[in-house]
């Protein structure tokens, strides 16, 4: 079996270790000298997290790397593809406790069909990929999943005369399950003026929130709060102006029927 590529994090944490090391410090001595906890630091140099601009700056001091570490972090991390930023985000889905889910142009990855999501991606592997995440939604305990659409999306064209009769029919049966709720933005909705890209707010444990968003380059999570706080603002304003769960189903059956020749 190929062992697994070592992510951008997991590398430049490796340098933090070795520069660490070079110190003579313990994992905990240079805990307490970056005023940090023991568990965090094993994390930056796990590659599971990275340091805000504050601590990193203290490693610096404390290593006399002298902007070493920040220049890797730069270097190493917007060289990243994108499928670090995606398996980061697939394992925070897999503990969120609640998704809402704002997508403006297409059905959510997490809702899509096979061949919707082909004629989305182009690409067998990452149809997989995208298909294997939706296992999340079957779990014991799913999340509760809020999904925000603009009704335009509905009536866009995806694929094939198939396609979207499908999409649209399996959009609104998932619609019906306890813990999914579909919410479409009207056509006339003001709201449209602010639609400017797809993003997601997940709460994991103890109500801690963190968001992925993403563009047409790549996609990332974003941890800090004032960022994960303007989003989830965002969220609820498109929300108060979009159609209950069950009027939503109505209307995207209505145009299901409407797709087929």
């Amino acid at each position: 079996m190929a062992h697994r590529r070592p992510t951008a994090l997991e590398i430049w944490g490796r340098e933090l270790a070795l520069a660490r090391g070079a110190t003579g410090l313990s994992q905990e001595a240079f805990a307490q000298r970056v005023y940090v906890s023991q568990s965090l630091v094993a994390m930056w140099e796990t590659g599971r997290r990275s340091p805000k601009s504050p601590d990193l700056a203290h490693c610096e001091e404390i290593c006399g790397t002298n902007g070493y570490l920040a220049r890797m972090l730069d270097l190493l991390v917007s060289r990243e593809v994108d499928h670090e930023w995606m398996d980061r985000w697939v394992s925070v889905e897999e503990r969120a406790t609640t998704l809402l889910s704002f997508e403006p142009t297409v059905i959510p990855g997490l809702l899509q069909t096979k061949e919707y999501a082909r004629a989305v991606q182009d690409n067998d592997d990452h149809v997989a990929e995208r298909l294997e995440r939706q296992r999340v939604l079957d779990s014991e305990v799913p999340p509760m999943l809020v999904v925000l659409l603009p009704e335009y999306v509905l009536h866009h064209r995806v694929g094939d005369e198939r396609v979207m009769p499908e999409q649209l029919t399996h959009l609104a049966t998932m619609a019906r399950r306890p813990r999914i709720a579909v919410q479409i933005v009207p056509l006339d909705s003001p709201c449209y003026a602010k639609f400017l890209g797809p993003f997601v707010v997940a709460a994991i444990e103890g109500g801690r929130e963190v968001a992925y968003v993403d563009n047409q380059l790549r996609g990332e999570v974003v941890e800090r709060a004032e960022d994960v706080a303007f989003l989830r603002a965002q969220f609820d304003y498109f929300r108060a102006d979009a159609l209950p769960n069950r009027q939503s189903i109505e209307l995207i059956e209505r145009i299901a029927s409407q797709w087929h020749p």
